[in-house]
Parts: C-alpha cells; structure tokens; sequence
C-alpha cells in the first residue's frame, strides 16, 4: 500500500461518518477535520519511517512508488493494542478498505474532496 492510501485510509477511517461507514467521526465533529490532511500525510510519512526501521512494516519499490506492508512482528503489536480505540480504529479500516479496495489513489482523494467541499458548505 502505498502512503497516499495508507493518509486516505486512515483520514476515511477517523472521519467515517462523512464517508458512510460509521454513525460518528472516530475524532469526533469539528469544524477543521478536512484541513487535517495535509498534516496527517507528514506525521504519517514518519510514522511509516520509523515503523520501518522497527521492523514492524516492510517498504518496497514499486513502479507507483514506496509501498508499505506490516510484518509479521507488526500484525502482533498491532493486534495486541485492546483499548476501546484501537478496536474501533481496526474496524474502520476494515470497512474502509472494504469500500474503497477497487478505487485509485485520485478516486480516494476526489471522495476526500468532495466531502471536505460539502463540509465547508454547511
């Protein structure tokens, strides 16, 4: 996965209620959540290096770029997280993912944008 999937997975998966796989935002409603983006895709970004150097996800070069892949050793830490959170972050990824599988990189961002452009109508 490469990280312009894995910001638009975890931006969909904490705002899910814009995007129709949860009741509520994971973050909760406020007024700001679209401008997050830009900043989620930098934390992430060294988030992922870190994560790396860990251990506990793989990078690769692809045509399209880095792609990413948790490892074994990820999976474990990651599934060893049990707070309430956590199990509700997990569960909208999967649903994410279950969505948005078949979509491109700009078909997720152009869902982002579009939401983000109604948002900042209402």
């Amino acid at each position: 996965m490469t990280l312009d999937r894995i910001v638009a997975y975890d931006f969909i998966a904490i705002y899910g209620r814009h995007f129709g796989i949860a009741d509520s935002n994971l973050h909760g409603d406020n007024d700001y959540g679209f401008s997050e983006l830009s900043t989620r895709r930098a934390v992430l970004q060294e988030a992922l290096k870190t994560l790396v150097l860990d251990g506990l996800v793989k990078a690769t070069r692809q045509s399209e770029g880095f792609c990413y892949k948790i490892t074994e050793t990820g999976y474990r830490f990651c599934h060893g997280q049990k707070t309430e959170y956590a199990n509700t972050y997990r569960q909208l990824v999967k649903t994410t993912h279950k969505k948005y599988a078949e979509a491109s990189e700009v078909e997720l961002m152009t869902a982002i944008s579009r939401k983000s452009a109604e948002a900042l109508r209402r």
